[in-house]
């Protein structure tokens, strides 16, 4: 899992198929923190890292390939997004989670 928490990091990120995600929070990561899920990585271990369940979500938007969910944490407006990519070797039950958001 890619956890990007910064500017710098953000900006690190070259797979043109999340750049254009991505650029939307440019200049907001003092108000996001941001999962990117990769092969291997499981609904326990995304739930782990943000220590809270993958779960009352704000909106989830399928961007044909990726998943975009943005949960809001404090009145503040700080935030997860978490980006899971809608692909075999991604862990079925995130992927069935983000379609059962369009129901």
């Amino acid at each position: 899992m890619l956890i990007i928490d910064t500017e710098a990091a953000l900006e690190s990120v070259a797979d043109p198929a999340l750049c254009d995600i991505l650029d939307r929070y440019a200049g907001l990561m003092d108000l996001a923190v941001i999962y990117i899920i990769q092969p291997g990585d499981t609904l326990q271990a995304l739930e782990s890292a943000r220590r809270r369940p993958f779960a009352d979500w704000e909106f989830i938007t399928d961007h044909g390939g990726w998943y975009e969910a943005v949960i809001i944490i404090s009145d503040d407006g700080f935030g997860h997004v978490v980006l899971v990519p809608d692909r075999d070797d991604i862990d079925p039950m995130l992927r069935a989670m983000c379609r059962s958001s369009d129901a």
